[in-house]
Parts: C-alpha cells; structure tokens; sequence
C-alpha cells in the first residue's frame, strides 16, 4: 500500500511540474503559414486620421507592429522596395474616456479607449492588394489622468499589433 501510495505522489508531482512549465511558454505565432514567396515586410510609419491629437500614436502602433514581426520571426523586416509584401496603415479613430466601471453614485472608476486602424496588405511580388481590414482593439485603465490614460493606449497598441500580425501571418 506504501508503495502504491508514493508512485500516485510521483505522478501528480510529475504532472503539476509538466503543466508548470507548460505556462511559462510565450505564445507566439511562429509556424503560422504565409506564401512561400512572402520572405520580407515593410511597415511604413502608419498615418493618424484620428484627429485624437497624440502625436507619437502612429509610431507606438507603427512600432508595437515591427516589435511582434521581429518576434514572430516568420517574415524579416526589409524596406518597401526589397519587401515581399507591405502593410500599410492608419489610425482611423480614438474614443477615449468610454466609462466602463461606475462606483456607487454616477462616478466613473475604470475607462476605456477604442482605438481603430484601417490596414491595406499588398503583395509586391505578385503586385496585387492580398486585403484591406479595419482593426479594432481598446484597453482599460482606471479613472486619474493622463498617466492612467496611457495604460490603457498601451494596452490597446498592444493588442493591435498582435491582431495585425495574425492577420498578416494567417488570414491570407
């Protein structure tokens, strides 16, 4: 009974430390496939139609989106002219200060922020539009200022660019 007791022990502490180490992987979207003749990307700095008045939004998103490519790893990144493929991008609009959480009475504790970008892929080797999107992501942050607004930009870029890659790396 002892020893039957101590091998279940060993399984279950074999199976926590195999599912532990299974959280720590990052997701990542590398194996997704694209064309074979897609080797390289050019990210153009996106423009900002927004009017939202931000000036360094279209270089977070612009950057956030070269920053997951590079992690990605399934196309390098390469000038307009040498490049595979390109997207091309605008921020369309922002609606920031969205109340989300209200606390008793009618004060806003939490926010939100959409943030929509219109996006034209084009495969340059075969010279033709591949899709034209319109992608939208918002982030949370609680009520404050400018500061706390900004944590809920960064939280949207974020899920911007990931959105954008996979739909570059799969959705062809």
């Amino acid at each position: 009974m002892h020893l039957r007791s101590f091998r279940n022990t060993l399984y279950f502490y074999i199976a926590v430390l195999s599912l532990l180490s299974l959280n720590g992987c990052p997701y990542s979207f590398t194996g997704a496939s694209v064309p074979e003749h897609w080797k390289s990307i050019a990210v153009p700095l996106f423009d900002d139609a927004s009017g939202y008045g931000q000036p360094s939004l279209r270089e977070d998103i612009t950057n956030a989106l070269i920053e997951k490519i590079q992690q990605d790893n399934s196309l390098r990144l390469a000038d307009e002219k040498a490049a595979s493929v390109t997207i091309n991008g605008t921020v369309a609009s922002v609606i920031a200060d969205k109340p989300v959480t209200v606390s008793q009475g009618t004060q806003a504790t939490q926010f939100q922020i959409d943030i929509t970008v219109e996006a034209v892929l084009y495969d340059n080797v075969k010279n033709k539009q591949v899709w034209k999107k319109s992608v939208s992501a918002f982030g949370v942050y609680p009520a404050g200022g400018i500061a706390e607004r900004e944590t809920g930009i960064r939280e949207a870029v974020d899920k911007l660019s990931d959105d954008l890659l996979l739909e570059i790396i799969s959705q062809w």
